[in-house]
């Protein structure tokens, strides 16, 4: 995977192209569990891509016959559903919560009860979380679910995001398989607490294709 650090005095006109998102943690859980899924055009005006139900992408014809401009607008729309997923499912918890029952691990963390009636395992939590990412790759849903006396609890961790994380743009497309594209993600960031300049980081995102449907490969949420 690509990971590469970039300092630049221009990333405010970098960011107006970009995917704007929550830098507190104040406003981040409202603005990551509340977008709407809407249809999404494709850059030419023809909405030849769009989200399913779920946040996965759904094309209407094969992505061969996708020029590349198409592919990186699609996988722009495919990273930001990822991140709102991820943050939802292993930062917050999507679920509703009673917060008298809960268990404990080694280290006196408490995992509270999900209530949610067609939440019985951690394989049910798994299957929500996979209508948008991939089961290509593995994850980390069994650090913050675990299954106790025939129910599930979840950690709800409810952190703040990264303070200085202000966009991710897709810039490029590295690679392609049969059912699978790697693109080059550029995360900006104004600054640090140690009064740094702007900077980027590149990192590696992948749109796997699964039944038809683009799902979320090789991810690393920026912030």
């Amino acid at each position: 995977p690509q990971n590469t650090r970039t300092t630049t005095s221009a990333v405010s006109t970098a960011t107006t192209t970009a995917v704007t998102a929550s830098v507190s943690a104040s406003d981040t859980r409202s603005a990551v569990t509340t977008q709407a899924v809407t249809e999404q055009p494709d850059p030419q005006g023809a909405g030849i891509f769009s989200y399913d139900d779920s946040g996965a992408i759904v094309f209407d014809k094969p992505e061969e016959k996708q020029d590349d401009a198409v592919l990186m607008s699609a996988a722009q729309k495919l990273f930001e559903s990822a991140c709102q997923t991820y943050w939802k499912f292993l930062v917050n918890c999507p679920y509703s919560l009673d917060y008298s029952s809960y268990v404990e691990n080694d280290f006196k963390w408490q995992f509270y009860k999900i209530t949610d009636p067609d939440i019985h395992s951690l394989a049910d939590v798994e299957r929500d979380y996979c209508k948008v990412f991939s089961e290509r790759y593995p994850n980390s849903l069994s650090d913050n679910y675990r299954e106790s006396n025939g129910a599930v609890y979840a950690l709800n961790g409810e952190r703040g995001a990264h303070l200085y994380y202000s966009a991710s743009k897709i810039t490029d497309i590295q690679s392609k398989t049969d059912d699978e594209i790697f693109f080059t993600v550029e995360n900006y960031y104004d600054g640090s607490d140690f009064g740094d300049d702007s900077y980027s980081e590149t990192d590696t995102f992948s749109m796997v294709l699964e039944n038809g449907t683009w799902k979320a490969g090789q991810f690393t949420l920026p912030y």
